[in-house]
């Protein structure tokens, strides 16, 4: 008994150091280069590990508690099943965040096509789950983690090749994906690892505590492939030499108006003489600039203008 609940703690204190360490070269990375791709990785980071820690440490921690109070097989199978799915909203959000970070890599960008088909679907599909089982037109076996955790590797799964499927495009843009070092490749090696953990996880309980941890080390590890390939990987500074207005603007998605306003702002013109010039209001030109600050990380029009300077070098 001694020997597995020290395996459950290693494993615990691996799977939170795998998070933290997720989060944490996110946000280093993201600090660092001040790119709207990394935010969405840090995004997608911080939302998989939140679902992760409370569906599969809660659900264990919620069994330890309840081990000891006497419950009937329905009650037991009921709280196997909802306990991991009040955490899917984290998950969706995750998978949301992995797709528009693929969709930024390859310079697609179609973020509200993707939410208005995305959310909408696996919402219905978390919905007409929960109702067919309520109504016990799908019924919850014996083995109620089991049924969970299969029903989620598949769209889990569904979701990855997916995202792979968007490195496939051929009218990528591949400045990014050179910046970054996360390629058609990473994305393969990713959905192979997706593929073996859910394996895993859909055998967990084959050899008792040891395969139920291996699995659970295995989806924490994986977890963290992105934000450690790219860190190991990336090429920032290597790609931004050469960096024309037009790649500068792709880079921090800079839309064809806040373009303008850029040029204009490094130029010397204040709010009023942009407004003059572009026929726009000046309330308009400020929420241009607020939206440009925003997307490059910059707190003024000087830093705005080094940032440019310092990042595109003139072709000739």
């Amino acid at each position: 008994m001694w020997i597995e609940n020290i395996t459950y703690i290693v494993t615990f204190i691996l799977s939170a150091g795998m998070s933290a360490l997720g989060i944490l070269v996110s946000y280093q990375l993201y600090q660092q280069y001040k790119k709207p791709v990394l935010s969405v990785l840090l995004y997608q980071q911080i939302f998989l590990f939140s679902f992760l820690i409370y569906s599969i440490w809660g659900n264990i921690a919620l069994r330890i508690i309840l081990s000891d109070i006497p419950l009937s097989d329905e009650i037991s199978a009921k709280l196997a099943f909802f306990v991991p799915m009040i955490g899917i909203p984290f998950m969706v959000v995750s998978w949301f965040m992995l797709l528009k970070f693929a969709q930024q890599l390859n310079g697609i960008h179609k973020t509200k096509s993707l939410s208005l088909v995305f959310f909408p679907t696996l919402v219905g599909l978390v919905v007409a789950i929960t109702v067919l089982i309520h109504h016990k037109i799908i019924q919850i076996p014996d083995e109620a983690d089991l049924f969970i955790v299969r029903i989620l590797s598949g769209i889990n799964f569904a979701v990855h090749l997916l995202f792979l499927l968007i490195f496939l495009n051929p009218k990528s843009r591949s400045r990014l994906i050179k910046e970054t070092g996360f390629s058609i490749q990473q994305a393969a090696l990713l959905l192979a690892l997706v593929l073996l953990y859910s394996a895993a996880m859909s055998f967990f309980n084959v050899f008792g505590f040891i395969s139920t941890c291996f699995s659970i080390a295995l989806i924490f590890a994986a977890g963290v492939f992105i934000p450690l390939t790219i860190k190991l990987k990336h090429r920032f500074t290597e790609a931004e030499k050469n960096m024309d207005f037009d790649e500068f603007c792709a880079t921090y998605e800079i839309s064809k108006r806040e373009a303008e306003i850029i040029l204009e702002i490094c130029s010397g013109k204040n709010n009023k003489a942009i407004a003059d010039k572009l026929f726009i209001t000046l309330q308009t030109v400020k929420d241009h600039n607020h939206r440009i600050f925003t997307k490059t990380g910059v707190k003024s029009r000087v830093q705005l203008s080094n940032l440019v300077s310092e990042k595109i070098e003139k072709k000739r």
